[in-house]
């Protein structure tokens, strides 16, 4: 597991909080997804929405994580169950580890905002 976990910035701009985390965990195929979905296939939710991620959190080991629900294999996109996300996030180390539930918890709601401004 990398490191012992972020602890947002002491930034009053959201954005840039979820922008320090983006940059930091920049080798992770879903936040290449997040951060460039142009580049990437969407997925077909079935409710007439489209998805490239969605995130989700939890704890590994006492720790909290966030990680994707949708998965990128093989050229194409995959939604697995919450218990399947959580299995592939720990075997690929697709997610990032945070200090705070609360961080892991907020960042897995407002992620999507690094799209309101480039």
């Amino acid at each position: 597991m990398k490191g012992a976990g972020y602890t947002l910035p002491n930034a009053n701009d959201e954005l840039q909080k979820i922008r320090f985390i983006l940059q930091e965990n920049a080798d992770k195929d879903f936040v290449q997804r997040i951060q460039y979905p142009q580049e990437y296939p969407t997925l077909d939710l079935g409710d007439g929405t489209h998805g490239t991620h969605l995130m989700m959190w939890g704890e590994h080991q006492g720790i909290p994580i966030a990680y994707p629900s949708i998965i990128h294999e093989k050229g194409k996109l995959n939604k697995l169950d919450p218990k399947r996300a959580y299995d592939h996030a720990i075997k690929t180390g697709e997610f990032i580890t945070f200090t705070d539930s609360k961080d892991a918890d907020w960042f897995s709601k407002n992620y999507k905002r690094v799209w309101d401004r480039k």
